[in-house]
């Protein structure tokens, strides 16, 4: 007999983790019906850089802007082919899409997430190599006695990469509140996440975990080849472009095939400049020192001696040297080459280039200075020398396999021909030795364990002995497709994570259902 719409039943919810409290106060006249709420833990994937499509803020993105498209940043095809590969899109332009126009500098609004309105899961936003997992995780149906207790609805959280990782973190902060009062709206219970990320996408849930508060709101954090501690691989992409064989030609066109392309974005955004090498960065082989010029008959050490920053990033890079300059002095090894910045850069309307009034507009190092402030005030405040930060509860995959830039080495030879600092997939610098010789540095193809893009010992940075099953692990696995069904293995090991996460939240609970 149906008790639907009966005036002598009343219901009741409860949480599950308070089945079994007393309860009190009840009518005896009337019918009590308990149905017992599950939990919800949202389970929340942060992307790696240029995972994120951006688009200038309150445009629609299928309209133009100045000439370019209002949908700025994208990984789908057509949008890459149509942007990147057919347009030979160059330095200044790739600029004008990240940056902003010649005369602008880097803004922090300048570019926003590509996601519906009201966002809903967020997979709008990201790349759709990513969706494959989140869909695996949406329809993954092996959770066990978990299923008693709690609901993991999928999200996704892109962000502005440009952006410094400390804004990329509050950003996510509020996510999390965000996805927290609607998963409540749904189970009436919830209370924390569970991050999963992929590479800079590990330094935005770090962020957000330890810098913008949200730590008592996260239930743990899964990363993917996280760069921990940054990578070289930054710095040979800065002087290079992107790697990759001929198998990869379209990749490395779309992201920048040389040294001209790459710099003056990676150069311009605090968050590419994150990714560097951060001041407790070790080598595979546990050695300070990432960058080594060899082949010299007098051994020169190894840079950084303590600090990239100073001795490296804010070193103006000067490919050649000034003519009749021998022995030259040129720093070719710098990160950065200033006329490489802002190529397009305008001369003032009536002004010279070279005014002292003009010097400061005209010259794009001291924008580059501030965003390279910027990353290094994050990596201070996340990885102080004692070690990084990170949640107590931090699973981390590592990948191993393919050759990566651990260390970046810059050969010295003679040159008789070559003059070009800026091949396609290289880099040489040219200086004059003391017998007035004319020398070139030539930068070598990286070797070295990772997963092609982070080395080992930058992703096993946050691993931690003794952490229960699955554990930090490190497979043979690729960087950018390290969640990819090529490597189910990561996927599942990442489920696994997921469920220990969670059998934690279950004893928490019980812990403090029991203290009550």
């Amino acid at each position: 007999m149906s008790n639907a719409g009966n005036p002598l039943v009343k219901k009741h919810d409860v949480d599950w983790n308070k089945v079994d409290e007393y309860k009190t106060g009840l009518s005896t006249k009337l019918r009590h019906e308990f149905e017992v709420r599950r939990e919800a833990i949202p389970l929340v994937f942060v992307p790696g850089i240029m995972g994120s499509h951006l688009r200038r803020p309150g445009l629609p993105p299928d309209g133009k802007t100045d000439g370019l498209p209002n949908l700025r940043w994208s990984t789908d095809t057509g949008w890459v082919l149509s942007n990147l590969i057919l347009a030979d899109s160059d330095g200044p332009r790739r600029r004008a899409l990240l940056v902003g126009s010649p005369r602008q500098t880097f803004n922090p609004d300048y570019l926003e997430v590509d996601e519906a309105t009201p966002p809903g899961d967020g997979f709008q936003g990201i790349m759709k190599d990513y969706q494959e997992f989140l869909n695996k995780l949406r329809e993954y149906k092996e959770w066990g006695e978990l299923d008693k207790y709690f609901v993991f609805p999928v999200y996704a959280v892109g962000y502005n990469w440009t952006d410094d990782v400390l804004r990329g973190g509050k950003y996510l902060a509020k996510k999390i509140d965000t996805i927290i009062e609607e998963a409540k709206g749904v189970t009436g219970l919830c209370e924390k996440v569970i991050l999963i990320s992929h590479s800079m996408g590990g330094l935005i849930c770090r962020s957000a975990s330890e810098l913008a508060g949200s730590r008592s709101k996260i239930a743990g954090i899964v990363h993917g080849v996280q760069p921990v501690n940054g990578s070289p691989a930054a710095y040979w992409r800065v002087k290079a472009g992107f790697e990759g064989g001929l198998l990869d030609i379209l990749v490395r066109r779309a992201l920048g095939s040389d040294g001209t392309r790459v710099t003056p974005v990676l150069g311009n955004i605090p968050g590419g400049l994150t990714l560097l090498p951060n001041k407790n960065y070790l080598t595979n082989n546990k050695e300070v020192g990432w960058l080594k010029i060899t082949g010299s008959a007098k051994p020169i050490a190894p840079l950084p001696k303590k600090d990239p920053y100073q001795e490296i990033y804010r070193e103006k890079a000067r490919p050649k040297p000034d003519l009749g300059e021998a022995p030259s002095n040129n720093a070719y090894w710098g990160l950065i080459d200033p006329d490489l910045l802002n190529p397009d850069n305008a001369v003032v309307p009536g002004g010279n280039r070279r005014d002292r009034i003009n010097a400061d507009l005209n010259d794009p190092w001291p924008a580059y200075l501030r965003s390279l402030d910027k990353a290094e005030s994050l990596h201070d405040l996340l990885s102080p020398s004692q070690g990084p930060l990170q949640h107590p509860q931090t699973f981390a995959v590592s990948g191993t396999g393919h050759d990566t830039a651990h260390v970046v080495e810059l050969a010295i030879e003679s040159n008789w021909v070559r003059s070009d600092s800026y091949p396609s997939k290289g880099f040489r610098g040219f200086f004059n030795d003391a017998n007035g010789d004319r020398m070139q540095a030539v930068l070598q193809e990286p070797t070295g364990e990772g997963d092609g893009t982070v080395p080992l010992s930058s992703a096993e940075a946050v691993n931690v002995k003794g952490r229960p099953d699955p554990q930090d692990k490190s497979f043979a696995a690729e960087h950018q497709g390290a969640y990819g069904n090529d490597f189910g293995i990561v996927q599942e090991w990442a489920i696994d994570a997921i469920k220990t996460m969670a059998k934690h939240r279950y004893h928490e609970q019980r812990k403090g259902a029991a203290a009550k």
